[in-house]
């Protein structure tokens, strides 16, 4: 599960990538696919430099307080989930999460799968009433969006 969720999050922050300074930036793409391969390999302590190679180069080019920022610390938080790392993973998970409140609102489905991934976290430290109002929060979320957006049929 670990895996494909690290596939997508790389996959969402190439799409997220339109700036033109990224785009044009050959070393934040290397960054990208090379972790990308190494976490599909398993190789996660050698992804943690890269991924934070590309996390500098998008703080340089386009800040911080985008919404493609906030998945490149998913990416980041994602290997130190799969390393059993919580300790790391959490701080990242929350300030992804605060981005994206502070990007689309706290109503969003980014901001209802940033809360999924902190109840993930905090499951795993075993503080299940943190878990459990993120979860709260996250349904909420996601079931509001799911109401406004029918499923097509």
């Amino acid at each position: 599960m670990i895996v494909s969720r690290f596939a997508a999050l790389i996959a969402a922050a190439t799409l997220l990538f339109s700036s033109p300074a990224l785009a044009a930036s050959k070393s934040f793409e290397d960054a990208l696919q090379s972790s990308s391969e190494l976490y599909e390999q398993g190789r996660f302590q050698e992804v943690i430099p890269l991924a934070k190679k590309a996390l500098a180069i998008a703080e340089r080019q386009i800040g911080t307080d985008d919404a493609a920022f906030a998945s490149l610390l998913e990416n980041l938080a994602t290997v130190y989930e799969a390393e059993l790392q919580y300790d790391k993973a959490h701080p990242l998970y929350q300030r992804a999460l605060d981005i994206r409140v502070k990007v689309y609102g706290s109503k969003h489905p980014e901001v209802g799968n940033s809360l999924l991934n902190l109840t993930l976290i905090y499951d795993a430290l075993r503080d299940y009433g943190s878990a459990g109002q993120m979860d709260v929060r996250a349904t909420e979320i996601i079931e509001a969006n799911n109401r406004e957006q029918p499923q097509q049929g």
